[in-house]
């Protein structure tokens, strides 16, 4: 039997220094058996409060952040009392006393002195650009989803119907809804932007310019379509990948989207619906037509209106390529790094859009549905972000 004393003093040294602790596969084993721990050690109905008030994480993190907690904090030259915090966030004492409370039990904050608090580590954290971004995101866009997502699988409603649209009592579908609300509107894409930022991407598993027989292409030929390419970012990726890049890269998307587009060299815009015949089809041989993170907002049906809607355009030596997830038809086991993670982006996927991340095998089925086939599947990241390299069934 392990030595409770000597456990609890290896777990408080380990605190001590976290972030030199061991090695990544180390420190992943050591966060699974400690949450295998704490959950063997919880009784019966700790298990229940946990689980029940779950949601409750994401909505103190918001008051925080919105009522300016965090920051007021962050500024304090020493622990700060809860007069002052009333003050700089509007809110009532009594109240607040129980959101710090709740917030200090999440290691949000820390009751230094009785009613007097510290910021800590996470609450800093809070505080960063992209975790403030995805905390909004999460809990304006998608918690009212979330929280209609039982009542929607109960009863069936019509083909067109979400679990967003149900918690937001609108009948718009999410990018439509976002252009009328722009705070939400600008969270979202700062923080999609940002998440990937630190990440390896396709171009670090897929050589375009040698891979495609680029290098004899002229300035007229087409080289690279990013389809529904949001700001162009993708095609700015390729420019720095390919700093003498001679063809054509063409950004495609909504003319409101295109307005706010980065200004890249050797891009071109176009207004395009991905959903109609692909217009950028002269002599029929540009190179790749690229899909960043479409498919997976989308059911199967529309996902091959959409590659067929490409097929018309593609030449001998057109390739398809698809950014977006590959789960493994072989299942890791649950505690596995990454697995939590894209479980919950797969009925994020469906709340959101009723589209789901997919499994290898169902790719390949997807695409020969469309009249293509895969040549290759390359994944860049631990979360199964891949490269799907498809062609024309001839």
């Amino acid at each position: 039997m392990a030595d409770p004393q000597l456990l609890i003093e290896q777990l408080k040294l380990l605190i001590k220094t976290p972030d030199t602790y061991g090695t990544e596969e180390e420190r992943h084993e050591v966060r699974r058996l400690g949450r295998l721990a704490s959950n063997s050690l919880e009784a019966s109905f700790e298990t229940m409060q946990r689980l029940v008030y779950s949601p409750l994480p994401l909505v103190a993190a918001r008051i925080g952040q919105d009522r300016e907690l965090f920051s007021t904090l962050a500024r304090g030259q020493g622990p700060t009392d809860l007069t002052t915090l009333s003050c700089a966030s509007g809110l009532e004492p009594r109240i607040l006393e129980s959101i710090m409370d709740y917030l200090c039990t999440q290691g949000m904050a820390v009751e230094a002195e009785t009613r007097r608090y510290a910021p800590t580590r996470l609450s800093r954290m809070l505080l960063a650009p992209i975790f403030n971004d995805a905390v909004t995101h999460f809990h304006d866009n998608c918690l009212p989803g979330f929280a209609a997502f039982h009542q929607i699988l109960k009863e069936p409603r019509d083909s067109s119907a979400t679990a967003f649209k149900l918690g937001q009592h609108t009948d718009e579908d999410f990018y439509t809804w976002l252009e009328t609300h722009p705070v939400n509107q600008a969270a979202f894409h700062r923080f999609m932007e940002a998440q990937f930022a630190s990440l390896p991407t396709w171009l670090d598993v897929f050589d375009f310019k040698t891979e495609l027989g680029c290098g004899g292409a002229g300035p007229a030929d087409v080289l690279f379509v990013d389809v529904g390419g949001g700001n162009g970012s993708q095609c700015a990726r390729l420019r720095k990948a390919w700093p003498d890049m001679p063809g054509k890269m063409i950004l495609q998307d909504k003319p409101q989207v295109l307005e706010k587009a980065l200004k890249v060299e050797g891009m071109e815009q176009m207004g395009h619906d991905f959903l109609t015949e692909q217009p950028v089809k002269e002599a029929k041989d540009a190179r790749a037509y690229y899909f960043r993170q479409i498919m997976h907002n989308f059911d199967d049906d529309t996902c091959i209106t959409i590659l067929k809607a490409h097929l018309g355009a593609m030449g001998p030596h057109s390739v398809i390529l698809i950014d977006d997830k590959v789960l493994p038809d072989e299942k890791l086991p649950a505690d596995s790094p990454g697995v939590e993670y894209t479980a919950a982006l797969s009925l994020a996927m469906k709340v959101m859009f009723d589209s789901m991340e997919r499994r290898e095998s169902h790719w390949r089925d997807l695409l020969q549905r469309a009249g293509l086939f895969i040549q290759d599947i390359r994944r860049f990241t631990k979360f199964d972000d891949a490269i799907i390299v498809a062609r024309r069934l001839m």
